[in-house]
C-alpha cells in the first residue's frame, strides 16, 4: 500500500513538474525570467537565447541552446532523444522539431529517434516541420510549411513536402543574433 502511493506521490510530481515546464514557464510575460527558468529546467541554454512566450520543451536536459539563438512563439522543440541549435539560428513562430516520434511497423507503436541539430545562422520558417534525426546545416533555411526528411546542406534553401533544395543562399559572415544585455535582435 505504501509503495503504490509513493508511485503516485512519484507520478504526480512529475507531472507537475511536466506542467510548470510546458506550460507555466512558456507563458510568463518576462523575457529574462522565461530565460532563467527554463535554464534551471535543465536546458543547457546561453544567457543570450531569446524565447517568445508559448515555445514547448520536451525534455529539457536534452536541449542544447547556443549563443544569439532565437525561440519564436508556439515553437515546440522536442528533445527526448537530443536536440542542438547552434549560434544564431532563428526558429520562427509555430516550427516543430522532433527527435522522436513513433516506429508505425513496430507491434507496440514503439517510440524511435535520434538527436536533430539545428546549424549556426540557419533559420526555419514559419509552421515547418524537422523530424527526427535531421540536421540542417549552417546558414540553411527551410521554408514555411516544409517538411524536412533528410539532412539539408551547408547554406541550402529547402521548401515542400517532403522538403527539397529550392535554391541556395550566399555564404557571408553574417552578424545577426540575439543579445541579452541590450536587448538587441535582427528580429525587432
Amino acid at each position: 500500500m505504501l509503495s503504490k502511493l509513493k508511485s503516485h506521490i512519484r507520478g504526480g510530481y512529475a507531472g507537475f513538474k511536466s506542467t510548470i515546464i510546458e506550460r507555466v514557464i512558456p507563458n510568463l510575460p518576462s523575457s529574462t525570467l522565461r530565460n532563467i527558468l527554463i535554464r534551471k529546467s535543465g536546458v543547457k541554454a546561453s544567457k543570450n537565447v531569446h524565447f517568445y512566450p508559448g515555445f514547448t520543451v520536451r525534455n529539457p536536459a536534452g536541449l542544447i541552446i547556443e549563443d544569439g539563438v532565437n525561440i519564436g512563439p508556439k515553437c515546440l522543440l522536442d528533445a527526448r532523444k537530443g536536440l542542438t541549435i547552434h549560434k544564431n539560428a532563428v526558429i520562427a513562430y509555430e516550427a516543430i522539431i522532433w527527435s522522436l516520434n513513433h516506429d508505425y511497423n513496430d507491434l507496440h507503436f514503439c517510440g524511435k529517434g535520434a538527436p536533430t541539430e539545428i546549424g549556426e545562422y540557419a533559420w526555419i520558417c514559419s509552421r515547418s516541420i524537422i523530424l527526427p534525426g535531421v540536421k540542417i546545416g549552417k546558414g540553411a533555411i527551410v521554408a514555411s510549411n516544409a517538411v524536412v526528411t533528410k539532412d539539408v546542406p551547408d547554406y541550402a534553401i529547402v521548401g515542400g513536402v517532403p522538403a527539397k533544395v529550392i535554391g541556395h543562399r550566399e555564404e557571408k559572415d553574417y552578424q545577426y543574433g540575439y543579445n541579452h544585455k541590450n536587448k538587441t535582435s535582427h528580429l525587432y
